[in-house]
């Protein structure tokens, strides 16, 4: 199965790139390095790469706060058993 979908990738890839070379010398696609992939695609790849990478960063944003407040849970996670026995709070001790 696994390869019949490889298969199918090549062939798909393969119709696109032959349409996209019929396409630019019919001249209704406009390639004006020459480099058979119309520059519409190009642009849009561009767009999109630029929009992936934004997410990218933003992802890891937000990975890293995730990573603290789960640093901060494990440190609060052991007041929970003296909480259970009746014990008073350890926090800050304060100024006297």
């Amino acid at each position: 199965m696994t390869t019949s979908i490889l298969i199918g990738l090549v062939v798909l890839l393969i119709v696109i790139n032959l349409a996209s070379i019929w396409l630019t010398k019919k001249g209704l696609t406009k390639d004006k390095n020459n480099n058979m992939i119309p520059d519409i695609l190009e642009a849009k790849f561009a767009q999109m790469k630029a929009d992936v990478s934004k997410r990218v960063d933003r992802v890891g944003e937000e990975l890293k706060d995730v990573t603290k407040a789960i640093k901060e849970v494990g440190n609060q996670i052991g007041d929970v058993p003296g909480a259970m026995k009746g014990q008073n709070r350890s926090g800050k001790k304060s100024k006297k």
